[in-house]
Parts: structure tokens; C-alpha cells; sequence
């Protein structure tokens, strides 16, 4: 398998675990109400889990695979400072939406997960492919 693969599931694999882990604990907190009061709370965790756990690195993990194999056949110099910084924008933006959306309910939660987004898939990511 490929080098860049290996490092890409490694750090999907972290970064799925930890936002699963995020999610299941403090559900309570990030879902909306309606729901945990007609689904109840373990049913909300686990859904929670499949999408922040599995289903939203599995996404971030391919696009940022192919935006950075583009900025690296593009500008290989600054390819790693430049996907950090869409990386932090990116974050920043759908912290932003999420407080709106979810009307500030989880905003820490949902700031934690940004935050190990973009850290997994901006900076790691690109750092380990650069060794």
C-alpha cells in the first residue's frame, strides 16, 4: 500500500476515534433536544458516533488527500503553510455554522472537534507526508 495512504487512514483512524469519543460523552450536549427526547440519548449517541466517527473523517480524510496532492503539484514550497491555513479557515468557518445552526448548543463540542480536524488533517497530516 502506499505510504501516503498508510499515514492518511493512521490519522483518520486517531482522528475518528477521538471524535467518537468526543460525541459519545457529551452528546447530552451537542444534539438538539427534540431529539434526545424522541429518540433518547443512547440512540442519539450512536448515531452521533457513526457520523463524527466514521463517516465525517472518512470525508474530511479524501477531500484533504486530493486538495493537497493538488496544492502539492501546484506549489510544492508552500504547499504544507497553505493547507494549514485552509485547514484553519475551513474550521473556522463551519465552528461559525455550527453555532448558528445548532444556536450555540455544543459550541465547545463542536469547537474541540474543529479543532482536532484541523490539527489531524492540516497539520499532521501534511507533517508526516513531509518526512
Amino acid at each position: 500500500m502506499n505510504q501516503n495512504l498508510l499515514v492518511l487512514v493512521g490519522v483518520m483512524v486517531a482522528v475518528g476515534i477521538l471524535s467518537a469519543l468526543i460525541t459519545w460523552f457529551r452528546a447530552e450536549k451537542m444534539s438538539p433536544t427534540s431529539d434526545l427526547a424522541s429518540k433518547g440519548l443512547v440512540a442519539v449517541q450512536k448515531s452521533n458516533v457513526v457520523f463524527f466517527g466514521i463517516f465525517m473523517p472518512v470525508l474530511v480524510a479524501a477531500i484533504g488527500f486530493f486538495v493537497y496532492r493538488g496544492m502539492v503539484a501546484r506549489s510544492p514550497e508552500t504547499a504544507q503553510t497553505s493547507f494549514m491555513a485552509l485547514a484553519l479557515c475551513v474550521a473556522a468557518v463551519f465552528t461559525i455554522l455550527a453555532a448558528l445552526v445548532f444556536k450555540m448548543r455544543g459550541f465547545a463540542e463542536f469547537v474541540m472537534l474543529h479543532v482536532i480536524y484541523a490539527a489531524g488533517f492540516g497539520w499532521i497530516y501534511p507533517m508526516l507526508l513531509a518526512r
